[in-house]
């Protein structure tokens, strides 16, 4: 099973309005996840040895694949398969598109799939698709979701996707 896994708004909280970090004098927080997000995520993938990851960030327009790999424990970092290509322009569900391409080039048929991001408006409503709330990040809630999807290849409340509540 693939994780189609965005990074800021789920294993990167938001700033809530007015808070800045500035990568001048906090060059730490560039690159770095928030431990309890990355930790909810990682405790699940764990779990199951058939989880494999693809990033769908805009982190990679400005920093390579390993750099991403490095905010992970090495166990996850090692189920980080790649990331999708990049749509260029604006395109409506433009991350589905990117996910439909990752699949077509790495010939993956008709794998099960979910993607997790805190914009839902990039995938058509037909996609499984576990939605975060961008100021709490990847939390206990989606924890729980995607560890229901990654044991039965389904979202649990019958549609295809979650919306965080």
């Amino acid at each position: 099973m693939y994780i189609f896994l965005d990074l800021d708004g789920v294993l990167v909280k938001e700033d809530l309005p007015g808070a800045t970090i500035d990568p001048d004098t906090d060059p730490e927080n560039i690159f770095k996840f928030h431990v309890e997000c990355r930790n909810y995520f990682e405790e699940v993938v764990l779990r199951y040895v058939h989880a494999k990851i693809v990033i769908t960030s805009a982190w990679l327009e400005i920093c390579t694949i390993d750099v991403v790999k490095s905010c992970f424990s090495k166990a996850v970092a090692d189920r980080v398969m790649g990331a999708t290509p990049r749509q260029r322009g604006a395109v409506k569900y433009f991350r589905h598109l990117e996910v439909l391409d990752y699949i077509e080039q790495n010939h993956l048929g008709n794998i099960p799939w979910v993607a997790i991001d805190d914009i839902a408006k990039h995938y058509p409503p037909t996609v499984p698709i576990i939605v975060t709330d961008p100021y709490r990040g990847f939390d206990l809630i989606n924890a729980e979701q995607l560890d229901y999807f990654l044991r039965t290849g389904t979202l649990a409340n019958g549609s295809d996707s979650f919306t965080y509540q």
